[in-house]
């Protein structure tokens, strides 16, 4: 009895191995077709992106390329807005119901590090990206950080540099034209767009409704901002070419916003004196809606972004982009912006996470992104040529020689306390409810308050 146990028992075990090798063999079906089963039984590794797309048709492109490459990884796309992500990364990702990778604009980085929302790329993934990657999106993607202390002061000798994400696109503002408004070439100073605005706000609008006024009394100034003319992002290339610059030469002094310089005493004056009456003439400085001239043919000039493109000619506005004009033969250098990738840093998937965003950085991706959503790829300027149609778009190349004076945006924390204090300044001194001086010293006070230094006073 006993040795028919153990033959049993072999034969048992017997049996139930060679089922297992037929489910991972090939065996060929009752048709003759091979069937190949070890798909089917091998373990795949899942990871979650938000990635702002909400048609979801560019990220299906990315996701189907990525996984022929990579078999074993499925991936998941959550259409997620980019400003939303890390806002709601903090509440979902605890609980595991958060991202793996995730978007962001580049000023959302310092404080998604603080928050400790980032994983610092491997160096070996690094040295991938830098290979392909602009050095602008290079600069802006990497920080010198003190984990321990919570500080990015690049001279601390506890801070280490790390490139956080990947730079998936980038951006700076331009001057854009109306081809059929604009005769010849595009005005290359302001010198010169201020005296031909004098012309043209003088004249009387075309516009059947606005018979007998002039086109300034219609609102149709020569130049405008799709943003408005306190926006510190758009007016930063005015600033730039009177010597100023946020938090010192190398924008990462926090302790020197430095709103009492005097260059940007300079910058605001001449914005009062020279750019306000040709712009929004009594107006405040958010008082004309020039985004929406532009976009019906009514204004030649306008400082715009790539992200107004899609708009301008889905209104078929015939139009054009020039380089951003100087002031007082001074070149204007605008801020440089990019749209990044990072890891999650608690992901539990963090080497397949990687490997998605290490595809997000290679030309094979940046040419679905182009097709898709229009965007700067954030590759050297030399393999801008490997992606079809970016060299032969007017507008991409103009961007892209802009982004050659352009100053990587800072990314320090306090950027965030900036911002309100600075265009505060502005619209006090453009509508002349306080002089420059006044402006700027309660900006600077506005600053220290906010950012915790205290009023320094």
């Amino acid at each position: 009895m006993k040795n028919f146990k153990r033959t049993f028992s072999a034969i048992l075990i017997l049996v139930v191995a060679l089922v297992l090798i037929a489910c991972k063999k090939p065996t060929e079906g009752t048709d003759g077709e091979i069937i190949d089963f070890s798909d089917r039984y091998s373990q795949k590794s899942v990871i979650r992106v938000w990635i702002d797309d909400e048609n979801g048709e560019y990220m299906q492109e990315i996701i189907e390329e990525f996984q022929r490459l990579n078999p074993g990884i499925i991936v998941e796309h959550q259409h997620k807005g980019s400003v939303d992500a890390r806002e709601h990364l903090k509440t979902f990702g605890p609980s595991g119901h958060g991202a793996d990778v995730f978007q962001f604009p580049h000023d959302h980085l310092a404080q998604a590090i603080l928050e400790d929302l980032v994983l610092p790329l491997p160096n070996e993934t690094a040295n991938k990206i830098k290979e392909t990657s602009h050095e602008l999106g290079i600069d802006i993607a990497t920080l010198s950080y003190n984990e321990d202390a919570g500080t990015f002061d690049p001279n601390d000798p506890n801070a280490t540099e790390r490139l956080y994400a990947v730079p998936m696109s980038l951006e700076a503002v331009g001057l854009y034209y109306n081809t059929d408004l604009v005769e010849g070439d595009p005005a290359t100073s302001y010198e010169q767009i201020i005296e031909e605005a004098k012309v043209w706000n003088a004249a009387l609008s075309e516009q059947e409704d606005k018979e007998g006024s002039t086109n300034a009394e219609a609102g149709h100034f020569y130049l405008g901002t799709s943003s408005h003319w306190a926006d510190s992002y758009f007016i930063q290339h005015i600033y730039s070419a009177f010597g100023w610059n946020p938090f010192g030469p190398n924008l990462d002094d926090a302790t020197a916003v430095g709103f009492e310089d005097e260059n940007l005493q300079d910058a605001l004056t001449w914005m009062r004196d020279e750019l306000k009456p040709i712009t929004t003439g009594t107006g405040t400085a958010n008082s004309i809606g020039a985004g929406e001239n532009f976009e019906n043919g009514l204004i030649p000039y306008i400082i715009a972004g790539p992200w107004n493109i899609e708009g301008y000619r889905a209104k078929g506005v015939n139009f054009k982009v020039a380089k951003l004009p100087t002031i007082n033969d001074q070149v204007t250098a605008p801020y440089a912006g990019a749209m990044m990738a990072a890891v999650y840093k608690y992901s539990k998937n963090q080497a397949d996470a990687i490997k998605f965003v290490e595809f997000l950085s290679t030309e094979t991706a940046m040419e679905i992104q182009f097709r898709h959503k229009f965007k700067l790829p954030a590759l050297k300027s030399e393999l801008l040529e490997n992606i079809p149609g970016v060299l032969q778009d007017q507008a991409m190349v103009a961007m892209s020689e802009e982004l050659e004076n352009a100053k990587p945006m800072p990314t320090i924390p306090q950027v965030t306390y900036y911002w309100g204090p600075g265009e505060t300044m502005v619209n006090n001194v453009w509508n002349g409810t306080m002089t420059v001086l006044e402006a700027v010293k309660e900006a600077e006070q506005s600053y220290r308050v906010q950012s915790g230094m205290g009023s320094g006073e």
